[in-house]
C-alpha cells in the first residue's frame, strides 16, 4: 500500500477517508508536521496516545475562529484578539463549554481546550472537508525532538499515511497562549510572536 502523498487538494479525499475510518495520518502544517486523528473518535485517539506515549490533553484544529464557540466559552474581547492571531502559528487555550462532541481522551481531564487554525492550505482544506475537529500533535515520542522530514518517516511508519508539502522550515512549534481568563498568559513561546 502506498503511504506517502503530496499534501495537496488532489489527495484530500485519501486523508479524509483514513480519518473517517479511525486511522491516524501524518501531515505537514504551518509549523512542524503532525500526527493527526479525529478528535471525536475514542478508538483513533487510543492509537494516537499509544504511539505518542502520553495521554491528553491535545489541542484541536478547527475550520475557523468562528467555530471556537462550539467547543469553548469565549468573550467578545477575546474573540477580537484571537482573530488577529488565527490563522497562524498559535494555539489558543480556552475553557471547555462541555457542550461538544470532543472525546474525553482529547480533553484529557483538563478544563481547557487548545485551538489551532493553521495558516496552511492543506490542513485547512482537510479539516473543512472532514467536517470535524482533528488533533494534530507533534510527530515525536514524548521527550524527544520533533521529526520534520516526512520522507524519512514514511520508511519507519509504513502503517501510517503521510501527506507532505515538502517544506522544511525550522520551527519551534506553535506559540501557546492561555485566553481562559482576562489575563492572557504565555504558556510556550513558539513560532508566533505575541506581546503581552
Amino acid at each position: 500500500m502506498k503511504n506517502y502523498f503530496e499534501a495537496n487538494k488532489h489527495n484530500l479525499n485519501i486523508a479524509v477517508d483514513h480519518l473517517k475510518k479511525g486511522n491516524l495520518i501524518i501531515h505537514s502544517t504551518d509549523t512542524i508536521p503532525g500526527l493527526a486523528a479525529d478528535a471525536t473518535n475514542n478508538s483513533a485517539l487510543k492509537k494516537l496516545i499509544n504511539l505518542k506515549g502520553r495521554p491528553g490533553p491535545y489541542s484541536i484544529i478547527i475550520q475557523s475562529v468562528d467555530s471556537i464557540s462550539k467547543y469553548a466559552i469565549l468573550g467578545k474581547g477575546a474573540l477580537r484578539k484571537i482573530k488577529n492571531l488565527l490563522p497562524g502559528p498559535f494555539t489558543i487555550l480556552l475553557k471547555n463549554n462541555n457542550r461538544n462532541n470532543l472525546s474525553n481522551l482529547t480533553v484529557g481531564g483538563s478544563e481547557l481546550v487548545g485551538f489551532r487554525v493553521p495558516n496552511h492550505k492543506f490542513t485547512n482544506q482537510l479539516v473543512t472537508k472532514f467536517k470535524s475537529p482533528i488533533i494534530t500533535t507533534s510527530l515525536n515520542l514524548t521527550g524527544e525532538e520533533s521529526i520534520i522530514n516526512l520522507e524519512k518517516v514514511s520508511e519507519h511508519f509504513k502503517e501510517l499515511v503521510i501527506f507532505d508539502d515538502k517544506k522544511r522550515n525550522p520551527s519551534k512549534g506553535s506559540t501557546i497562549l492561555d485566553f481562559s481568563s482576562d489575563n492572557i498568559k504565555l504558556i510556550r513561546k513558539g513560532d508566533g510572536d505575541y506581546a503581552l
